[in-house]
């Protein structure tokens, strides 16, 4: 009874203290010059939808816009395509993984057009920025603010020009 207590502030105060680790460790983020990328991605766990992407970056910011596919939901079918549009605060902390330097999101989004999720969200992500292209998970999410709030998780491949 005892472990399974433990190991239930564990699971909660384990979020917050690597989520304070990483935007503390970005603080020291240098700007980087305006990039322009695409991202073309898929749906996890609560769908079987595309994504895909188009976004520009200055310095920490960034502001894109997403197309959602039509396709199947736990919450019913999407029969119409899904747009989002949003603005994130990029976090890159200088890890490195697998030759790649891991960076964080953090931000807000409008979605419309989604069984998932309502119009207001917010939208968290991890990524691995490669030299050519990266590889991020996405979670857009009202945090429970709202009645509608299954979420949506999608796993993207992304192209910098």
């Amino acid at each position: 009874m005892l472990s399974r207590a433990f190991a239930r502030v564990a699971g909660i105060c384990c979020i917050p203290v690597i989520w304070l680790a990483l935007v503390g460790s970005a603080v020291a983020e240098e700007s980087r010059e305006n990039v322009f990328s695409i991202g073309l991605g898929q749906t996890l766990f609560n769908g079987d939808m595309t994504a895909a992407e188009v976004s520009i970056r200055h310095q920490r910011w960034e502001l894109g816009g997403v197309i959602l596919g039509q396709g199947d939901t736990s919450e019913g079918a999407q029969e119409r395509l899904g747009y989002a549009a949003s603005i994130t605060r990029m976090l890159r902390p200088g890890w490195e993984w697998c030759r790649g330097s891991v960076y964080g999101r953090v931000g807000l989004a409008y979605v419309d057009g989604s069984p998932l999720v309502g119009h207001f969200n917010f939208r968290t992500g991890v990524g691995i920025d490669f030299r050519g292209f990266s590889l991020e998970y996405q979670h857009l999410s009202s945090a429970s603010l709202t009645r509608l709030n299954t979420g949506i998780d999608v796993i993207q491949f992304r192209i910098p020009f």
